[in-house]
């Protein structure tokens, strides 16, 4: 499952474990898009009336947690939270920065050199 969606589906589990799910989950209405939970509920984390006009669903009504979508929630918090530390998002930019004030320091002391000369401490 890509990260991004685990992220959702961690905040829709959420909401259902702390009872803030609303009892009527209308497209459009309350909730931007009602398949995320139409899922979940195939699935057995959510349990739910849902009703479609046969391709797509549109309503879901009196939406719980099961037991079973409480330890899958624990399991992605888990899964989210032992993530080690990315290559794109973490040190590659601290990487750029580093190399990027490296090389602005060094023409600002070539600059200073030309101008006025090698240093004493240099020399």
């Amino acid at each position: 499952m890509p990260r991004d969606s685990r992220k959702s589906v961690i905040q829709v589990l959420e909401l259902a474990a702390y009872g803030h799910l609303p009892q009527e989950l209308i497209e459009g209405e309350n909730v931007p898009d009602v398949s995320i939970y139409h899922d979940l509920i195939d699935h057995g984390y959510l349990m739910g009336t849902i009703l479609s006009d046969g391709r797509r669903p549109y309503f879901i009504e009196s939406c719980h947690i099961t037991a079973k979508g409480r330890e899958y929630l624990m399991h992605l918090k888990r899964e989210v939270r032992l993530q080690p530390l990315s290559w794109t998002w973490y040190i590659k930019p601290l990487l750029i920065g580093f190399l990027a004030g490296a090389a602005i320091g060094i023409t600002l002391f070539m600059i200073l050199i030309r101008a006025n000369g090698l240093p004493i401490w240099l020399k």
